[in-house]
Parts: C-alpha cells; sequence; structure tokens
C-alpha cells in the first residue's frame, strides 16, 4: 500500500493546514472486490477520475475535487503497476449474484477444474477477444463461475448466460482482467504449455487490452481430441479430469517431443 497524505488550508481565514490521508493499493493482492471492478471501469472508461480515486484511496470526494490538475495527475500515476499483467492466481470476486442465483468462482490456481471447464472457458474468451460479442462475455462468465456445489455441466452455460446477461458489464469485464492474470500464472507453472509469444503482444499492457487474436479458438478443442484420442467410449470421464493433471501431461509430452528432435 502507498500511504497518501494531503495537506490544505481548510478555511482562507484560518492558517493552519488541515492533513488528510488515505492508501492506494500498490499489487493485485492488496485489491478489495470494489476496487478492482473500479479498474475495469477506468478501462471502460465509465467512471471519473475523481470517483476512481475515491474508492482507490479511500478519500472523500469532495476532498479530491480540491485538488488540482497537477496533484490529481500524480495520483493517478499510482495506478501505473496495475497497466502490466502480472501472474495472479486467486478470482477477486469470490461470487456473483445473478437471477436470484449465487454463482462462485473457481477456486484459488484453479484447484479441482476438470479440463472441459478450462477448455470451454478459454474457448469463450478467446472468441469475446476476438469479436468483443456481450453473448461470448456472458458465456465465458457462465464457464468459470458456477451455483455452490454445483459440478460443472455445459448443458447448464444457456441458463446461465441469461442470467450473466443481466449483471453489470463493469463485473464481467474484471472477470476477464482476472482471468488474463490467472492465465499469466498458468504461463508461469507451465511454461511449455502457455508460450507468451502466442497470446499477447511482448509490449502488452492491461490498460490497453491489446490482446492477440489467435487464428482460431478450437486449439483446446484439438488437445483435448489428442488426450482422448480414438477412446470415445471415455470421452466424458477424460473431460472430468483435473486440469492441472493434463496440464502436466501436456508438459511432459512437448519435453518429450523437442527430446526426440
Amino acid at each position: 500500500m502507498v500511504e497518501i497524505t494531503l495537506e490544505y488550508q481548510r478555511f482562507h481565514f484560518f492558517k493552519f493546514m488541515t492533513k488528510v490521508k488515505g492508501l492506494f493499493p500498490s499489487a493485485v493482492s492488496e485489491l478489495n472486490q470494489k476496487q478492482f471492478i473500479a479498474i475495469a471501469r477506468l478501462l471502460m472508461q465509465t467512471i471519473s477520475d475523481t470517483d476512481f480515486l475515491n474508492i482507490m484511496t479511500g478519500i472523500k470526494k469532495f476532498r479530491i475535487k480540491k485538488l488540482d490538475d497537477y496533484y490529481r495527475y500524480r495520483l493517478m500515476l499510482l495506478f501505473e503497476p496495475f497497466t502490466e499483467v502480472t501472474p495472479y492466481n486467486i478470482f477477486i470476486i469470490p461470487h456473483i449474484d445473478a437471477s436470484r442465483t449465487r454463482f462462485f468462482s473457481p477456486n484459488p490456481k484453479l484447484a479441482r477444474m476438470n479440463f472441459a471447464r478450462f477448455i470451454y472457458a478459454e474457448s469463450y474468451f478467446v472468441s469475446y477477444q476476438t469479436d468483443k460479442k456481450p453473448s461470448d462475455l456472458h458465456k465465458f462468465v457462465a464457464s468459470l463461475y458456477l451455483p455452490s456445489g454445483q459440478k460443472f455441466d455445459e448443458n447448464s452455460i444457456p441458463a446461465a448466460t441469461l442470467a450473466f446477461s443481466k449483471v453489470k458489464p463493469e463485473i464481467l469485464e474484471a472477470v476477464v482482467i482476472n482471468y488474463v492474470l490467472v492465465k499469466e500464472w498458468l504461463s508461469g507453472v507451465y511454461p511449455m504449455v502457455f508460450q507468451k509469444e502466442e497470446q499477447y503482444d511482448d509490449n502488452y499492457e492491461l490498460e490497453k487490452k491489446s490482446l492477440k487474436k489467435p487464428n482460431n479458438d478450437s486449439g483446446w478443442l484439438k488437445i483435448f481430441e489428442s488426450v482422448v484420442g480414438d477412446d470415445l467410449v471415455n470421452h466424458e470421464r477424460y473431460s472430468e479430469l483435473p486440469l492441472h493433471n493434463v496440464l502436466r501431461w501436456m508438459s511432459k509430452k512437448i519435453v518429450e517431443n523437442i527430446k526426440r528432435k
């Protein structure tokens, strides 16, 4: 956290100065849910600088409004660490309420997520990044966030998609940003599988949201086919394999192929 102290003369006819203190997060791990959504709104350009700084620092809006442009600019510079993608393995928004149902995020480190759920989420994520269709955004979040105790089932996506279509867009955009951070974490754990040059621009900045557009969104489906092979009878069992088991298997196969070459 960065400690902020604002000092100003409260009344023109009194010489003494008033001090106001606040805190500005300096890392993703220090963000609360409200602040993370505020970042999404800033990237969407749907929030004023005053409202953004109020949420990020806890300093009242009327005091922020008293600042001149220079000092407001200095405060906005504190946002700079968040313009770059950093690895993070937790979803900051733990649950989303939609259509009288509470949907919960994946566990930290995507623990207990099966391979099929990841494939659907990744496919809709890529589609949304490519075409920016709200329907793909809703399907993406519906693949990630599930009702308590419910296992992932692709047949439940349409109903959940309808529910998420009524959720504020900034909440869903925050999930997209969070997913980018989680994928950055995955790329560090499984560098052979998630090669950055194939996923992001070299100088990717979160503020610009400049993801490269993949050639197609069927890459993970092809990987799934390679895992299943001709064993169609056990197709469903393979789809329920833990994600990390599959990623470790993939990493091992890639290394073996490199050694053979």
